[in-house]
């Protein structure tokens, strides 16, 4: 009975969280969640407390979603594969300005024209990230973690509208804990919109083989998040010569953040087994 009745409540709660209201520099935001995942709360135990591990200092990160699948496992307090996940985060300087039309155009075409030499001046932050994360999930979880960057390959831009572009890129990360060494090599499409004049960071990750269902995915989701908010005035206001290769730059760090919890979770659960072998 008792397990019935958590069947119930969990179905309730999974079809309840279509859609949640974020309130970012004054204005409310209406996010839908994104098909057939659900949002990560504290009575997932283990999966919130990784989630907290990978936030980034460029950044604030608003909400992240797993699969309605994995939410058995994560409300037991066990480790889930979380192999498709998505991630939602706001620019910590954008959160509070307005961004017009203009201004959007602007840091769209800076994408187009110069990602992948931003990609290039992002690797030399990643030492310093991948050390903070590692010392982080170490004391969390009691695991001695060292994580690492080899490669990430930044494609072009595959969608474009007035609102939003979305570019995906695969990203090589190792992980080594306790003896245990892995690698994962990771699809992720970067989504950015703007919604009511503020800029939204939509991140998907799967699997290497699943690039192109990051990008069909992460294009559903961007357009049910535009076309349940206002579009953006013309003009921009709250700031001052935006540097939009920073933007750029920091959208990179929070999509590379962003795709380390699968590979944890998946080292994490290894060791545990092995724990108690």
């Amino acid at each position: 009975m008792k397990k019935t009745l958590a069947t119930i409540l969990l179905i309730f709660i999974v079809g309840s969280a279509y859609a949640e209201t974020f309130s970012i520099g004054g204005k409310e935001l209406i996010i839908p969640t994104p098909q057939g995942f659900s949002r990560v709360t504290q009575e997932m135990d283990a999966v919130y407390r990784m989630s907290l591990q990978m936030v980034d200092p460029e950044n604030d990160q608003l909400a992240y979603y797993i699969s309605d699948s994995d939410i058995p496992t994560a409300m037991s307090g066990e480790l889930p594969s979380l192999e498709r996940t998505f991630l939602l985060k706001v620019n910590k300087q954008l959160k509070n300005m307005v961004v017009g039309s203009k201004d959007f155009i602007e840091l769209k075409n800076t994408i187009k024209r110069q990602n992948k030499e931003i990609f290039e001046s992002v690797k030399s932050q990643i030492p310093g990230l991948m050390k903070g994360a590692s010392e982080g999930i170490s004391e969390e979880f009691d695991v001695n973690f060292a994580l690492q960057i080899s490669q990430m390959i930044p494609l072009e831009p595959h969608y474009e509208t007035d609102n939003a572009l979305a570019y995906s890129m695969y990203i090589n990360y190792g992980v080594s804990a306790e003896g245990t060494k892995e690698e994962l090599i990771v699809s992720a499409t970067a989504t950015i919109v703007n919604i009511s004049g503020k800029v939204l960071f939509l991140y998907c990750y799967g699997p290497q083989g699943e690039l192109e269902w990051t990008r069909s995915a992460s294009k559903s989701w961007a357009e049910d998040v535009m076309g349940s908010n206002t579009q953006p005035p013309a003009h921009s206001s709250g700031g001052r010569g935006m540097d939009w290769n920073k933007v750029v730059e920091k959208g990179i760090v929070g999509a590379i953040t962003g795709g380390l919890i699968a590979l944890i979770f998946g080292v994490l659960s290894i060791f545990k087994k092995k724990k108690k072998g």
